[in-house]
């Protein structure tokens, strides 16, 4: 008798396939030729890429679109900047555009639930297969030549290419941080570019003033285009000076005035399916947005504007998840004020879970947020950036507000729902955090469709 035992590292090179693996799609005849990794491995060399390199600057990531063949020269763009509100804008005008005819790719950051959310097409994730096909090409001709470019900087890479080659008609692209020296700034047009809500955040790396902030966030406008604004009236001369000295034609959008179940721009009346306070400001741009592409002969009718904000989903922005639990991603001192105006329109008890990245100004935020709150249960996650649940409980201690420690963001879930039958249960602090409590309820979603006794 001859036994065989068959050991698999986990750490298995490229190349190779553990059983971990073995949900692996269909090799495809594009892949083989450059060595195919699967899905799990094409995430796992993703995150293997540093997330700054030098030399700083987008020298590297050009030279990798050249060999290419510069796919994001023959796409159209609508490019979006700002501290708060881009993924809500460009999920409203992916939604319109798409309504409209148009084949829309878009372009996002960060993710919740899977890293494919980051790229979508008509608001379909890219597939896994696909996915897995891009990061493969990419890579063997980053490497080939040399290109060494940073995480994000080699997925804009892989979108680009990804659009292209799938013939979207316009790509809604998101910018990850900043606006000038940011990745997605190597485009060297855009039919729109758009400025959002403009605030602090990111200050170790785009100035430690507003006015610092929005200059760079300024930086995608480029020598006779269009632009469209948030009203940001803290910074309004700025982007005023910087779209003169382009020569940009600039509009800022008005304030909308929120309804019931939407809102009123310009005397006329809108429906809006995203919910928080803050988002008729946000859809506001878009309508100016969209005014914008019909001026260049797009054609985006009323009825399409219409039905793209009241179909718009857009997870962790003010989103209930159950009918006592709400998630919301706001990290920075504009979010957590913006949310808190939310809840406090609720007009109901709040009980709050909060978790925080060590990089955020988390006092501030934490004492904005905390007052409104029955009690506060603080969490954490299994990350290196992330802020301990003791720092928090000390921050909210000395506030004289409950304070509970429970280290496990799902126990953490449950022991705020026992705390008040009553209450409304926020989620706050991190889109990571937003992304582990949403997987909690889509898990549970999945559970109670494939039982044979719902109750």
């Amino acid at each position: 008798i001859f036994i065989c035992v068959l050991s698999v590292s986990r750490n298995a090179p490229y190349g190779t396939e553990p059983r971990r693996h073995l949900r692996s799609k269909k090799i495809t005849p594009t892949q083989e030729r450059y060595n195919a990794m699967n899905y799990e491995q094409s995430i796992d060399y993703i995150h293997s890429i540093p997330k700054f390199r030098r030399p700083l600057g987008n020298a590297n990531l050009e030279k990798l679109l050249t060999h290419l063949d510069n796919p994001q020269k023959k796409l159209k763009f609508i490019h979006i900047a700002g501290t708060n509100g881009k993924g809500s804008t460009a999920a409203m005008t992916a939604e319109i555009l798409k309504k409209s005819g148009f084949k829309t790719g878009l372009f996002t950051s960060p993710y919740l639930e899977v890293f494919n959310e980051r790229i979508r097409i008509n608001g379909e994730n890219i597939t896994d297969n696909d996915l897995a096909e891009y990061v493969t090409r990419v890579k063997t001709i980053m490497e080939e030549n040399n290109a060494l470019v940073s995480e994000f900087a080699f997925i804009t890479a892989v979108s680009f290419l990804y659009f292209y080659e799938k013939q979207c008609d316009i790509v809604v692209l998101e910018v990850g941080m900043g606006g000038k020296l940011d990745a997605t700034n190597v485009i060297d047009s855009s039919l729109v570019s758009v400025i959002c809500k403009i605030g602090l955040d990111h200050t170790q790396y785009l100035g430690n003033t507003i006015e610092e902030i929005a200059k760079e966030k300024c930086g995608i406008m480029r020598d006779g285009g269009t632009a469209v604004s948030y009203p940001n009236n803290d910074v309004r001369d700025i982007i005023e000076k910087y779209a003169k000295s382009k020569n940009v034609s600039l509009t800022f959008a008005d304030t909308a005035l929120p309804t019931e179940n939407g809102f009123i721009y310009k005397s006329k009346e809108y429906p809006l399916s995203l919910k928080g306070t803050y988002q008729p400001q946000n859809a506001a741009v878009v309508l100016e947005i969209t005014s914008a592409l019909n001026k260049q002969g797009f054609n985006v009718s009323d009825k399409d504007i219409s039905y793209g904000l009241s179909h718009t989903s857009w997870a962790a922005r003010f989103e209930f998840v159950s009918d006592r639990v709400v998630i919301d991603g706001g990290h920075n001192i504009d979010g957590i004020k913006a949310l808190k105006k939310s809840l406090l329109s609720l007009n109901s008890d709040i009980v709050l879970v909060i978790a925080m990245m060590e990089d955020k100004d988390y006092k501030a935020c934490i004492r904005e947020i905390s007052p409104i709150a029955k009690a506060v249960f603080a969490t954490q996650l299994d990350m290196p950036r992330c802020l301990s649940s003791e720092k928090i409980s000390d921050i909210i201690g000395s506030m004289n507000i409950p304070v509970f420690v429970n280290n496990n963001p799902k126990d953490a879930l449950q022991n705020a729902l026992d705390f008040s039958d009553n209450s409304i249960v926020c989620v706050c602090g991190s889109l990571y955090l937003a992304g582990e409590i949403k997987k909690i309820f889509i898990k549970s979603k999945k559970r109670l469709a494939n039982s044979r006794f719902i109750c």
